[in-house]
């Protein structure tokens, strides 16, 4: 691949940093390796702007750090997105990037919405390049791009930014080839394709097909589709041992995603999370709850780590009782402004309902952030853990999973750092003619637990009720977490857990004083973090739990006596 050509490789940032946590892998060291394999094509990270590649903003030193350091260790290109398209999010990457001295890219995440208008992208472009961007990038997760709008927004951009415009669509609904052509026409410099065999689907259009349609003619690439061939064999065969990894849902076009106008990932997590609650049958109801519960947002482009809340709120909204009963704290975050200004204000009766009297905020989310670099090196050294950068950036993103890492507890299942790969489990050989043996059936989901409480504020009595719901997927064998101890009997003034997920933080310890409603653990489940709080006042006289532990619903976390 590195010697076809290509504008550059999108091979770091997104998810693929969690990923290598996950399979025990130091992504860093991926990196440098990478850059060593690719010594002609410019390596492109996609990064989330003040979230770089986790799930909630950073402080301003701990972006900065992120951002010098994988310029030192292989990124040439940074595109760069906030999931609002906040450009305050994006202010303190793009200018450590410039300082760097290295290539900036502005992707704006495209939406359909009546809050979202040519003018308003025009406007934003305008901003990416007031802030030294050397292109702009529409991003369009969701494949909503239609060739008439594309041809519009392609121009207005050009017209507006003075730059070199990139499109990057998904084929999920089937009309990014289509898009890209009206693109090219219009003017855009690069469009971003995949190579076949990973293509289509929520993927990209196949580089070859894109090289092939273009040969000749005025937008010839110049690139050797011969050539191209070699890879895709190569590639082929690599699918060939994953296939049990490629989602059917995530690999086909889908006429909902029009109508719904969201991601076919998405849709593939609403599918998985209703089938682990055992409420398939209402798939179409929470597909329809999507778009109520993104109207009442504000319209949020459904970008991660975005889409990931809307996608758990419309399950909780159609299996739990009143809408809204159950949130999330990412939801209480969104609704208090700490992952920037979204297009429109939200609903102010929503607001009302999960925030009270409190007011978002209205200055950078980041701005409110103490710096954390420092304290994370000290806490790695009293941890008696590495404190370099690579060591530190990975706790600073993903503390549970690089702790795992540091401590040797996840083995490695892909190439390890010498080039040689990791030993992989044999496959064993089904008789000719003979199916599969079937999949052991799930376990049902737990019914969702409620608990109801009065708090006093002020002198001002407020019921409260919270509920759980949700799962989170573990992956087997050595790539993921810990299996689950079987839930123990919930002891007097235990606090349990109202779902299954993992247990992130415990701010508390044996011997500590907490009050009514204190926070005492955070859990993630799908991606997001929900506070675990006290139901009593009182002390904590055992922890029945460790940081990074896969607990299960109605499991005891602790006991307050």
């Amino acid at each position: 691949m590195d010697s076809i050509g290509f504008y550059s490789l999108e091979a770091f940032g997104g998810a693929t940093f969690q990923t290598y946590l996950e399979l025990g892998e130091d992504p860093w060291d991926y990196l440098r390796r990478l850059q060593k394999a690719t010594p002609n094509t410019p390596i492109q990270a996609l990064v989330r702007g003040q979230n770089l590649v986790g799930q909630h903003n950073y402080a301003d030193d701990a972006v900065e750090l992120f951002v010098r350091h994988a310029a030192r260790s292989g990124v040439d290109f940074f595109r760069f997105f906030d999931p609002l398209n906040d450009l305050r999010n994006m202010e303190v990457a793009i200018a450590a990037a410039k300082a760097a001295k290295k290539h900036v890219q502005g992707a704006l995440c495209y939406a359909v919405s009546p809050a979202h208008s040519l003018d308003l992208w025009c406007s934003l472009a305008k901003g990416l390049a007031d802030l030294g961007c050397d292109e702009v990038v529409i991003k369009d997760t969701s494949g909503l791009l239609s060739p008439q709008a594309t041809w519009e927004l392609v121009t207005g951009l050009i017209e507006t930014a003075k730059l070199p415009v990139v499109v990057h669509s998904h084929c999920s609904s089937g009309m990014a080839p289509m898009a890209y052509m009206a693109a090219i026409e219009a003017g855009a410099s690069v469009v971003d394709t995949a190579m076949s065999p990973l293509a289509s689907g929520a993927s990209q259009p196949a580089t070859e097909s894109v090289v092939a349609a273009l040969a000749g003619g005025d937008y010839d690439t110049g690139l050797d589709l011969e050539r191209l061939v070699e890879i895709k064999d190569d590639l082929e065969r690599l699918k060939e041992r994953h296939l049990h990894e490629v989602s059917a849902l995530a690999d086909r076009v889908d006429s909902d995603i029009l109508r719904y106008q969201m991601p076919a990932a998405m849709i593939h997590e609403i599918h998985t999370e209703l089938g682990k609650h055992g409420a398939l049958d209402r798939m179409k109801d929470a597909l329809a709850e999507v778009p109520r519960v993104r109207r009442e947002l504000g319209y949020p482009p459904l970008v991660a780590p975005l889409r990931h809340m809307v996608a758990i709120q419309a399950v909780y909204n159609v299996i739990g009782g009143d809408r809204y009963d159950t949130v999330t704290q990412e939801l209480k975050d969104y609704l208090q402004g700490l992952y920037g200004t979204p297009p429109q204000p939200a609903d102010s009766e929503l607001r009302r309902q999960v925030l009270g009297r409190e007011e978002p905020i209205t200055v950078r989310p980041a701005d409110l952030l103490e710096p954390e670099v420092a304290a994370a090196k000290a806490d790695l050294k009293k941890q008696g853990f590495a404190t370099g950068d690579d060591a530190l950036l990975s706790y600073l993103l993903f503390p549970a999973l690089a702790t795992r890492l540091f401590k040797g507890e996840v083995k490695p299942t892909r190439a390890s750092s010498d080039g040689e790969r990791a030993a992989q489990p044999e496959k064993k050989e089904e008789p000719a003619g003979e199916a599969p043996a079937p999949e052991p059936e799930p376990e049902p989901a737990a019914a969702a637990q409620t608990a109801e409480f009065e708090v006093e504020v002020e002198g001002e009595v407020f019921k409260v009720r919270v509920t759980g719901a949700g799962t989170i997927q573990v992956a087997g064998g050595g790539g993921g977490a810990a299996p689950a101890a079987a839930p123990k009997k919930p002891a007097q003034g235990a606090v349990v857990a109202p779902m299954q997920g993992l247990i992130v933080k415990l701010p508390v310890k044996v011997g500590d004083d907490v009050k009514l409603g204190d926070v005492v653990a955070v859990l993630e489940a799908m991606k997001m973090q929900n506070d675990i709080v006290s139901t009593s006042p009182g002390k904590v006289v055992e922890i029945y739990v460790k940081e990074g532990e896969v607990v299960k619903p109605n499991q005891p976390i602790l006991a307050v006596a």
